[in-house]
C-alpha cells in the first residue's frame, strides 16, 4: 500500500476502502504534500472512468485511476452526494420542495418516494457516514431546488464498481478517458475537482447535483489535458440521466469558466510550490548548488591563469631564443663580411702581382639571396684558388686547386 499524505489510506492493513473525505479537506493534504515539481510529478493520472448506479437515485462517480511511486496503481472515487444526517432527516417535501411536489404526477411522487426510502435504508443498515446520496430529482422538482448542503466526497476504493465489496452499491462503466495529451498530475486533478466544489457548495438539484459534478469535472480534464482515447460503452447515453430523462448538461461557456480558473488557480500553486522550495530544501539545494559552482569556476579560473602564466613564459622564452638567434646571426654576417674584405684586398694584392705575368688571371664575387660565394680564377695550375660560402649565418671556406 502506499503510505502518502496526499493518498487517503486503505483500512484493515488493506482489505477495506478508505474513509471518506470532505473534498476541502482532500486538497489540503494535497498542497502540504506537494512542496516541489518532484512531489507533483509523484502521482499522475492515467484514466477517468464514469460510472452510474443501476437502483435508487440512478448516482454517477468519477474513479480516477492514479500512477504512484514504485509503480503502484490507486483508485480514488470522486462524487457528490449528501451527508447520511441529512438524509436521515429528509422527507420528500425537503428534497423537492412543496410547490414542485403538488405538481408531481403521482407515479414520479411514487418513484421519488421510493428512492429516497431505499437511500433511507441503506443509511440504517451499516454504511455509517458515507452514503452513495445523490438526490437526483430534477424530474421530480420543477425549477425549484433542495436546501441541502452538498458533500462531495474523494476516498480511496479497491474495487473501481462498488464500495467495500457491496453488490446493493454496484455499478457499470459508462465512459473511459486515457492517453492524456497534456501531463495530468494528482494536485492538478484535486485542483479540478476543488474548483468545481467550491463553485456549488449547495446541492441544487436541478443544476449541481452528481450529475453535474462529473460531467463538469471530465469536461475541464478534456479541455486542459486532452485524452486521445475515448472509450464508450454500450451504456455511455445514460450519463446524465435519472432513469430515462435527461437532467442537466454543460454549456462551453460554463466549461470554459471552469477552465481559466483551473489554470489560474495551477499558476498560483506553482508559484506557492516555488516560493517553498527556495525558502526551504530547495534554496539550501540552490545554496549548496551555488557555493558548488563557485568553487568549480575558481578552481576553472586559477587553472586558466596558470596556463595563460604558462603560455606567457613560453612565448618569451621563444622571443628571447630568436632574439638571440638574430643577434648570433647577424654577428655571423658581420664576421663573413668582414672576412670577405680580407679576402678581396687578398685578391686585389693577386691581381696586381699577376697582372704582369699572368693576365688571363680573373676575380670575382658572386651575390644571391642569404649567399656569399666568391670565386678566383688563375692560370696557375699550381696556384689555389678559394671558394668562400656562407649560409644561415655560418661561413666556410673551401680550397678549390687549380686545374
Amino acid at each position: 500500500m502506499v503510505e502518502d499524505i496526499r493518498i487517503p489510506s486503505l483500512k484493515d492493513e488493506g482489505k477495506s476502502d478508505s474513509s471518506v473525505f470532505e473534498v476541502e479537506d482532500w486538497f489540503k493534504m494535497i498542497r502540504a504534500g506537494n512542496n516541489s515539481d518532484d512531489d507533483v510529478k509523484a502521482f499522475m493520472v492515467q484514466q477517468l472512468d464514469w460510472y452510474k448506479n443501476d437502483v435508487g437515485f440512478r448516482h454517477e462517480y468519477l474513479v480516477a485511476t492514479i500512477a504512484g511511486p514504485e509503480d503502484s496503481r490507486i483508485y480514488l472515487r470522486f462524487e457528490r452526494q449528501s451527508t447520511s444526517e441529512q438524509l436521515k432527516k429528509s422527507r420528500l417535501i425537503n428534497v423537492v420542495g412543496d410547490e414542485s411536489k403538488k405538481s408531481l404526477s403521482n407515479k414520479d411522487r411514487k418513484a421519488g418516494q421510493q428512492a429516497l426510502d431505499n437511500k433511507r435504508k441503506l443509511t440504517n443498515f451499516g454504511k455509517g457516514l458515507y452514503f452513495p446520496w445523490s438526490s437526483n430529482l430534477a424530474l421530480l422538482i420543477g425549477y425549484t431546488c433542495s436546501k441541502l448542503r452538498a458533500a462531495d466526497h474523494v476516498m480511496q476504493v479497491r474495487n473501481p464498481l462498488m464500495l467495500n465489496d457491496d453488490p446493493s452499491d454496484e455499478a457499470y462503466l459508462m465512459v473511459t478517458y486515457n492517453n492524456f495529451r497534456n501531463h495530468f498530475s494528482l494536485r492538478d486533478l484535486a485542483i479540478v475537482v476543488h474548483e468545481v466544489s467550491k463553485d456549488s457548495p449547495s446541492y441544487n438539484a436541478m443544476t449541481e447535483q452528481c450529475y453535474w459534478f462529473v460531467q463538469t469535472i471530465v469536461g475541464i480534464a478534456t479541455e486542459l489535458y486532452g485524452p486521445t482515447a475515448l472509450i464508450k460503452t454500450n451504456k455511455c447515453d445514460r450519463a446524465g440521466k435519472f432513469i430515462i430523462r435527461s437532467v442537466n448538461r454543460n454549456t462551453p461557456p460554463q466549461i470554459e469558466r471552469f477552465v481559466k480558473k483551473v489554470t489560474e488557480s495551477i499558476e498560483a500553486d506553482n508559484s506557492r510550490i516555488t516560493m517553498v522550495w527556495n525558502e526551504g530544501k530547495g534554496g539550501r539545494l540552490d545554496a549548496e548548488r551555488q557555493r558548488d559552482q563557485a568553487e568549480e569556476d575558481k578552481a576553472r579560473a586559477e587553472a586558466l591563469a596558470v596556463q595563460a602564466s604558462q603560455a606567457r613564459a613560453e612565448a618569451e622564452a621563444r622571443a628571447a631564443a630568436e632574439l638571440k638567434a638574430r643577434e648570433a646571426e647577424t654577428q655571423a654576417r658581420l664576421e663573413v663580411e668582414a672576412r670577405l674584405r680580407e679576402v678581396e684586398k687578398e685578391l686585389a694584392h693577386y691581381r696586381r702581382d699577376t697582372t704582369e705575368d699572368s693576365p688571363q688571371s680573373v676575380g670575382s664575387i658572386i651575390d644571391i639571396p642569404r649567399y656569399s660565394v666568391y670565386i678566383a680564377f688563375s692560370s696557375f695550375p699550381q696556384q689555389n684558388v678559394h671558394f668562400i660560402f656562407e649560409k644561415m649565418s655560418l661561413a666556410y671556406l673551401y680550397p678549390i686547386y687549380g686545374h
